[in-house]
């Protein structure tokens, strides 16, 4: 471009010279690249849960909106709630744009909350868009007695959890310090043992997402049955689904407490997020953008979802990134008192 800001001559020959011979597109390199290939998802849980859940529902058509049609399979790497599989992606996995990640939905805030284990920065990874935009909520079985939130400031209520690094003990901290709740937080369950360990009465509720029950124990609302107390949600407004549940931004008593809850809240966008690791080419993060959106429209994966009693409540890739550095950029005064309600 010429200090005028217009094309020269030469280089408008040169851009029709192109067309003309037929220069590849974008979409047809990405097409010489991907056929044959394998692209493999990594999802940070194990097996089972709403993570694989989504993961092969995902990778069952993802491909086919992918130029060249590459297989997708996934692979399963839990560890450090999920840090571990960020981890190897970020420093490890090959940067070529054949390797994507479904992190757990914590993945920035563990950069504030648990910085001695990540070795990540969320706004350097390149987000290919969620899934599900998940609501938080604490809830309790229905033989509890803690069945409002009033209930579980009065009294002593159970709850089972899975580590301190978890948002199931950051949630439920916070809860009892900013909500005045008397929750007494049992740790040490893993994957489908703690539902397990409510069913048997051993813990009382614990804490979900409100888009994850069906895919954690679709067996608890066979035939209709709804066995549990919503007790509270964290969000910037009430779930159409749960109307008469309050938000913990309602509850809280001041504006400061009100900014921790939002905090938290901004990890709705990483529900069932997938990103590619940093480094892969713009080309193909924007490939693998479109064919996320596509996938997303796609009748069989919309099928399966609805077939689950669940629902996609999706974001762009673009819109993933907009929150994660709204999170990572918060004051750090506020994520300093954080750090010191949830030890």
């Amino acid at each position: 471009m010429s200090s005028t800001g217009k094309f020269s001559a030469k280089a408008l020959a040169i851009v029709a010279s192109a067309a003309l011979l037929g220069v590849p597109s974008t979409a047809a390199n990405a097409a010489d690249y991907y056929k044959g290939k394998t692209v493999k998802l990594y999802v940070g849980a194990g097996v089972g849960g709403g993570y694989s859940f989504f993961g092969r529902i995902f990778a069952k058509s993802y491909g086919k909106y992918i130029p060249g049609k590459p297989t997708v399979v996934v692979v399963n790497m839990q560890g450090a709630g999920g840090v571990k599989m960020t981890n190897w992606a970020y420093n490890v996995a090959p940067k070529d744009g054949t390797i994507i990640g479904m992190p757990l939905m914590p993945v920035a805030i563990n950069q504030h909350l648990r910085p001695k284990k990540v070795r990540y920065d969320a706004t350097k990874l390149n987000w290919i868009g969620n899934m599900e935009r998940s609501v938080s909520v604490l809830f309790t079985w229905h033989t509890s007695k803690t069945k409002t939130m009033q209930d579980a400031v009065n009294r002593v209520t159970t709850m089972g959890g899975t580590g301190k690094g978890s948002p199931i003990y950051q949630m439920l901290a916070l809860s009892n310090r900013l909500l005045d709740t008397k929750f007494k937080v049992v740790l040490g369950y893993k994957g489908s043992g703690r539902a397990l360990a409510i069913e048997r009465g051993e813990v009382e509720g614990s804490f979900s997402t409100l888009q994850n029950f069906q895919a954690m124990t679709p067996h608890w609302f066979e035939g209709g049955k709804n066995p549990l107390n919503v007790l509270v949600q964290n969000s910037i407004k009430r779930s159409p689904e749960i109307p008469n549940v309050p938000t913990m931004m309602e509850l809280a008593k001041n504006d400061e407490d009100r900014k921790v809850f939002k905090y938290m809240m901004l990890q709705e966008l990483t529900g069932r997020s997938i990103f590619a690791p940093p480094g892969v080419p713009k080309g193909r993060v924007a490939i693998l953008r479109q064919a996320f959106d596509k996938t997303m429209m796609d009748a069989g994966v919309i099928t399966s979802v609805e077939k689950a009693k669940l629902k996609l409540t999706t974001n762009t890739g673009e819109e993933v990134a907009k929150a994660v550095a709204e999170l990572i950029n918060t004051p750090p005064a506020i994520i300093a008192r954080i750090r010191k309600l949830v030890k």
